[in-house]
């Protein structure tokens, strides 16, 4: 029976008929109903029937009494809502305590002033709405603080105990005695190398009067490790100090920081330190070479036709081939001889790059003899049959090598020059390692002649784009493309990017490439549009060098005006690190660009910073999952957990999520059920020419 705030029900149980006759005249009014009982039997039917906010009972009556006639209301449903009144004649302390023992709220003693009485009995029904109030607020913040892992304590400076929520004692695992423990009791809990941060700035606050923000570890009885994040406030109150804390669980959530952070530097196939993990450790090293004034080697160690072995026994026997090389190359270094190095131990590093690239920092290694030594010995342990899957497999490895501060004092050029020379020995025939020398420079010679041929190539049209299908999980369905860009060399045939992309980055060549592209692209979309039956996203990805032109807009709003493309079939896609040189400038960049009307898409998205900063802040529509991920994510179970969360992340930020790089069904159903909706990869189709997309859009 639900009732409005003005208004009570209210439960009269009396054996006299005058007795109920004058409170019912006493408490007549419109926002009253009142209900009627001559004993304990017929009000507890009256009770269930109309869940009455007070009963007024009557103690002395025949057959079941006032009090046996509380209790069971008590603990009947809707009992501990409900105001119950015990009328009595009888003023003795030992009947009142009895009321009060079956759990009576208040009494009134015979005979009843009745100019007072409405107004006591309103006066009660006041206090009890109060109450439940308050009941029902303590419980829901109860089962917030439940679901959010948070409790809550406070202490008087002048207590020995700390007043503590229920939650806080599950949480702490301690047992609950009473609402408050003392001192020890929390410092016992806490993790021994954390107990000099908690006792600190307790004392501080308590001497100094300084709140405190801290994180620290709690130890639980089953040997659990928890991580608190507790946070306090000091409150002086009439000369009367307390200090009042919240203590939250963030496990979780430091363990996903962690794990992301380790991701982000390190290579999830053999966990080595990646890219970005070993260009940091390089300059550290190069750093501290420089103050003690020593020498530092890097290897640079590239396997040997690699692509056969992904091409003939697949990728997952590659990925063995990876870890397996991983392994030795490490072991290799930390052979115990006369030049045994620890890699845990000491500042020399080995990294994987990329693909089946490694990298070795040798930074106490000074005699030349002695990184001879261990090229060769990389060289010896890769050179010995790997055993996968029942297939005995051989493979070599090609090392370049470049010293500082013999061949250059800074980390890209070193690089540069390592990997100059490592391909100077491939050249020589492979399986061995070849030093830096000015005789490599040749090299540089290369890549003139490339930049050369892509300036020749923007004239003589050679320059073509490949369009690579996007498609949606249910129903499998082109929606868009990817612009890909090739070069149709004259000599060498159909190039890929990665046999000049480089250069033109370098050269700068690639703004009025990527301009090209952009116009290209747009002007086939269009006319895609205007012969399907329905419109195709256009994803076109901009470089860095690119995407931080001046006039970036301008040529973007000049490629949608020249091919009349719906400005909203129009994504653009930008890499991590391409948007977080400047934030200020990419974010009023991002603005203008969204201004326009296009989309916008975050390239590789996990791969680069992964910052949820500018996710929050940027105008992004689409992150795209990079192909690393989706590659083991039927093996791997944190890939999978990689994929999963950028993928719910993005369905939480209310942005759209493309998997790049799918290859398989099994990679398909994997990504499906983790809710993604939009593919991309060989599996579904390869980058193909124009004439060939003109064949499959309706």
């Amino acid at each position: 029976m639900s009732k409005s705030d003005m208004s009570y029900t209210v439960l009269i149980v009396d054996d006299d008929p005058g007795i109920r006759l004058l409170m019912k005249y006493a408490l007549q009014d419109e926002d009253l109903t009142i209900f009627e009982a001559e004993n304990g039997d017929k009000a507890l039917q009256v009770f269930q029937e109309v869940s009455p906010d007070i009963v007024l009972l009557d103690v002395s009556m025949p057959g079941m009494t006032g009090f046996e006639c509380c209790q069971q209301l008590r603990n009947s449903n809707m009992g501990a809502q409900c105001a119950i009144v015990m009328v009595t004649a009888l003023d003795k302390p030992e009947d009142i305590e009895a009321a009060f023992e079956v759990g009576a709220t208040d009494f009134m003693t015979k005979p009843l002033k009745w100019p007072l009485f409405n107004h006591r009995v309103r006066y009660i029904l006041k206090a009890n709405k109060t109450l439940l109030a308050l009941s029902r607020n303590q419980s829901k913040l109860s089962k917030a603080q439940s679901i959010a892992r948070l409790g809550y304590w406070e202490w008087d400076f002048k207590s020995p105990f700390i007043e503590c929520s229920t939650e806080l004692f599950s949480m702490l695992d301690i047992q609950k005695m009473d609402d408050a423990v003392m001192y020890r009791s929390v410092l016992k809990c806490i993790h021994p190398e954390d107990r000099r941060i908690f006792n600190d700035a307790f004392r501080q606050a308590l001497h100094e009067n300084k709140s405190y923000d801290i994180e620290y570890r709690v130890v639980r009885s089953d040997g659990e490790v928890i991580i608190f994040h507790d946070r306090t406030d000091i409150i002086e109150e009439y000369g009367h100090k307390r200090i009042i804390g919240t203590l939250h669980d963030i496990t979780s959530q430091k363990n996903t920081e962690r794990e992301i952070s380790y991701y982000a530097y390190y290579d999830t196939l053999t966990k080595l330190p990646n890219r970005r993990l070993f260009l940091d450790q390089f300059e550290t090293s190069l750093a501290t070479a420089k103050r003690r004034h020593e020498e530092v080697s890097l290897l640079f160690i590239d396997l040997d036709h690699f692509k056969n072995i992904n091409d003939s026994y697949g990728h997952h026997v590659g990925d063995q081939v990876l870890t397996q090389t991983a392994s030795r190359i490490k072991n290799s270094v930390c052979m115990p001889d006369a030049v045994t190095i620890d890699i845990e131990g000491s500042q020399n590093k080995v990294a994987r790059l990329a693909g089946d690239e490694f990298t070795v920092l040798l930074c106490e290694v000074n005699a030349v003899d002695n990184v001879v030594t261990i090229a060769q010995r990389v060289l010896d342990s890769l050179s010995q049959p790997f055993l996968l899957d029942n297939h005995t497999i051989h493979i070599t490895a090609t090392i370049g090598i470049a010293l500082y501060p013999d061949d250059s004092d800074n980390v890209q050029e070193l690089l540069q020059n390592a990997d100059v020379a490592m391909y100077h020995a491939k050249e020589s025939g492979r399986n061995s390692y070849q030093f830096f020398s000015e005789e490599l420079n040749v090299y540089h010679k290369n890549r003139l002649s490339i930049e050369s041929g892509l300036r020749s190539a923007m004239l003589n049209n050679e320059l073509v784009i490949y369009y690579q299908p996007q498609f949606s999980g249910e129903p499998n369905e082109i929606i868009g493309f990817e612009a890909l860009l090739r070069w149709d060399h004259p000599t060498k045939g159909l190039l890929s990017p990665d046999k000049f992309m480089n250069v033109a980055e370098a050269s700068g060549l690639i703004v009025p490439i990527g301009g090209w592209v952009l116009e290209q692209a747009c002007k086939q979309a269009h006319e895609w549009s205007q012969r399907s039956t329905k419109p195709y996203r256009m994803a076109v990805n901009l470089s860095a060098l690119q995407f931080n032109h001046k006039n970036l807009s301008e040529q973007v709003l000049g490629a949608l005006e020249v091919s009349g493309l719906d400005p909203s079939l129009l994504e653009l896609e930008i890499t991590e690190s391409a948007i977080i040189q400047n934030i200020n400038e990419t974010l009023a960049l991002l603005v203008s660009l969204k201004s326009l009307g296009i989309n916008l898409a975050i390239d590789d998205f996990g791969t680069g910073y992964s910052s949820l900063s500018y996710l929050k802040n940027f105008p992004i529509d689409t992150l795209k999952v990079d192909k690393s991920f989706i590659d083991e994510i039927v093996t791997s179970k944190k890939d999978a957990a990689i994929a999963q969360t950028i993928l719910q992340l993005a369905d939480n930020l209310g942005l759209l999520s493309v998997a790049e790089g799918v290859e398989t069904k099994e990679q398909v159903a994997g990504l499906t059920d983790m809710g993604c909706t939009q593919f991309q990869g060989y599996y579904f189709s390869k980058p193909l020419p124009v004439e060939l997309i003109d064949m499959l859009i309706d």
